[in-house]
């Protein structure tokens, strides 16, 4: 008996399916590529519970006949190419014929289609691939579909869906490519009732991107042009003073098919080489128009890829088109100061005449746990005259690292601040801390101590960023945070992918210190931050912990919390260029010593090294012998 057999239809078609339906982004894909291919000027996107309740996808594009319709839903069905020679002339997104056969086969799927020639248009439902009615009925020209309760008949599937707000996020990027690559199309984009996106068509470019990405980049923004034999590279990059941590904001168009690229990754990389630092990504909207002969689209299950015939050239010649960008970049290419960022503080808070106050907070408010601030108040100490730095930066002498002013005493029954175990100090730890060596700052980044065995170095942005790693992980875990009312609340617009994050992490963000309200559509108030934050940066340090924790991406191996603790703990601590005093800098080095880890960072940076006196006597030349003799007669 064979044991080899062909698989029911049933399953065959499940299986496909996965190749092109991954999560309700991929459906979303899907649909609205259908909607461009159909000539569709005005799209209207839909979701519930970020898809997995509903996906709707309405168009006025040509719509189809019930023929048509009827044959749709079958696999390899398209009207988008006849022969083998038309795949070397593509100009439309699809071309397989798979799109609705697979979403239908894992969804609930309905379909309503009229073209603008037809009185009557045609409804179609299917469920799990089953096809329960094909009839004609009165309906709008265009298509509309609406896919429900996708992975309903593959409980696996289903039950390893991301959170809805990694979900809905990932539906955001994709739309965010399609109104990029149309933006003579009107995109509307409405989540749970409320309006993500409403684009306008018929605008250039920069006016598209502004629409999106609001006008953070206004300004900023580098025209791109290079016309060769091949190929045509246009679009936008941003100024080097106006880089991301992440490459969220570079994307790249061919023939108007958002892809990803390596290549083109580097390509920019390249460009911008001498022009940032290691780690920090420009914007990029990059439009390559190529010869469709030129490149195959049929190398990538979700058509999420191309392949170039001339893989080499084409990134060459994108590398110029920016390196020519890039040397244009004048008065009369940006507006004047769009090369260099906006450095402006907030005249209202921490006034005084020292700037290095604006480094660190002067109001701390105890929080009640719950995420709002507690009765017990925690006010500034009086400004004086003959205040020293170490006051003015840190508040009273034993106050924990990068504090607010010296505090009204707590009353008997308050929860003690941040309270830690009493640490024994050993080896290293207890000869630093017992001895308080003079201690010296190397370019305002390295603090360097004598130790007995040599020279300890301290890396004074990492040991702060431990140091506020284990403060956050404790103030999560004993959900005690310590926060800062302000004095004037905060209003903030975030991008739709920002304040995704923000629902999906309120918990834990009011955990360690942050006091947020949601204000309607993409807006927020923030009422209160983290102790250790300063006062004026509280939009700068959510966005940058944001954009940290997204960095991660789903493929962090570390809970959730960990992740936003190592983020904001990076984003917060004082970064090499801050200058510290004698006092400042044993501050830091004691509390770095009361951590759990004072040796690595959350990140697994090494944070102290030592160099000893023998390799330094190997160094010069010097015998073990004679350095021996010496250091005993002094």
């Amino acid at each position: 008996m064979s044991i080899v057999k062909r698989l029911p239809d049933s399953i065959s078609q499940k299986i496909a399916a996965g190749e092109v339906v991954t999560r309700p982004e991929s459906v979303v894909k899907e649909l609205v590529e259908n909607s461009l291919d159909a000539g569709a000027k005005n799209i209207t996107i839909i979701l519930k519970d970020a898809g997995r309740t509903l996906i709707q996808i309405v168009d006025d594009g040509a719509g189809m006949t019930r023929e048509d319709a009827r044959i749709s839903i079958e696999r390899h069905a398209t009207s988008k190419l006849t022969t083998i020679d038309d795949l070397e002339r593509l100009t439309t997104y699809g071309f397989r014929g798979e799109a609705l056969a697979a979403i239908a086969s894992v969804s609930k799927f309905e379909m309503l289609t009229r073209p603008s020639r037809d009185e009557l248009g045609t409804s179609v439902q299917v469920e799990g691939s089953i096809l329960r009615s094909c009839e004609s009925t009165a309906c709008d020209e265009g298509t509309s579909i609406s896919v429900r309760n996708i992975f309903f008949n593959i409980p696996a599937r289903r039950k390893f869906m991301k959170t809805e707000a990694t979900e809905f996020k990932h539906v955001v990027d994709t739309v965010t490519k399609c109104a990029l690559a149309h933006s003579d199309v009107h995109f509307i984009f409405v989540s749970d009732g409320d309006l993500i996106f409403d684009l306008p068509a018929l605008v250039p470019l920069p006016e598209r991107i502004e629409q999106i990405f609001g006008n953070r980049l206004r300004g900023a923004l580098l025209p791109v042009e290079r016309v060769s034999s091949q190929l045509h590279v246009h679009g936008f990059i941003s100024a080097p003073s106006f880089v991301k941590r992440v490459r969220t904001e570079q994307f790249f168009f061919v023939n108007d098919r958002p892809i990803v690229s390596r290549s083109l990754s580097y390509a920019v990389a390249s460009a911008y080489e001498h022009l940032v630092e290691k780690g920090a990504f420009p914007s990029a909207f990059l439009f390559l128009t190529i010869d469709p002969s030129h490149l195959d689209v049929n190398v990538h299950p979700q058509k999420l890829e191309v392949k170039f015939e001339d893989e080499r050239g084409v990134t060459e010649e994108v590398r110029r088109a920016l390196q020519e960008a890039l040397s244009r970049a004048t008065q009369a290419t940006a507006t004047e100061g769009a090369l260099a960022p906006d450095m402006a503080m907030p005249d209202v808070i921490n006034a005084g005449s020292d700037p290095a106050r604006m480094r660190f907070p002067e109001y701390a408010t105890p929080s009640n746990g719950n995420g709002h601030a507690a009765d017990t108040r925690v006010k500034s100490a009086p400004h004086s005259e003959g205040l020293g730095t170490l006051e003015r930066l840190f508040g009273a002498k034993n106050d924990d690292l990068f504090r607010g002013k010296a505090v009204e005493t707590l009353p008997a029954s308050s929860p003690a601040i941040l309270a830690r175990p009493a640490v024994e100090h050993t080896g290293l730890a207890a000869e630093v801390l017992k001895d308080k060596p003079v201690l010296w700052q190397l370019h305002n980044k390295y603090i360097f101590s004598q130790i007995k065995s040599g020279l300890m170095i301290v890396d004074q942005h990492v040991a702060h960023e431990r140091i506020l790693y284990e403060r956050a992980l404790r103030s999560m875990e004993d959900n005690n945070p310590a926060s800062q009312q302000l004095l004037f609340p905060r209003n903030i617009d975030l991008l739709p992918r920002e304040m995704a994050l923000v629902r999906e992490l309120l918990p834990e963000l009011e955990k360690i210190g942050f006091q947020i309200r949601f204000f309607g559509g993409s807006s927020i108030i923030i009422d209160g931050i983290p102790a250790d934050v300063r006062a004026g940066r509280e939009e700068g340090i959510l966005r940058e912990v944001l954009e940290g924790y997204d960095e991660y991406g789903e493929n962090r191996t570390i809970p959730s919390r960990d992740a936003l603790a190592a983020t904001f703990s990076c984003k917060a601590a004082i970064k090499a260029g801050d200058k510290l005093g004698q006092e400042e800098m044993h501050i830091l080095i004691e509390q770095l010593f009361e951590t759990q880890m004072p040796y690595v960072c959350p990140h697994g940076r090494p944070i102290v090294i030592k160099l000893a006196i023998d390799e330094l006597d190997r160094r010069f030349g010097r015998s073990p012998v004679e350095s021996l003799a010496k250091a005993e007669a002094l």
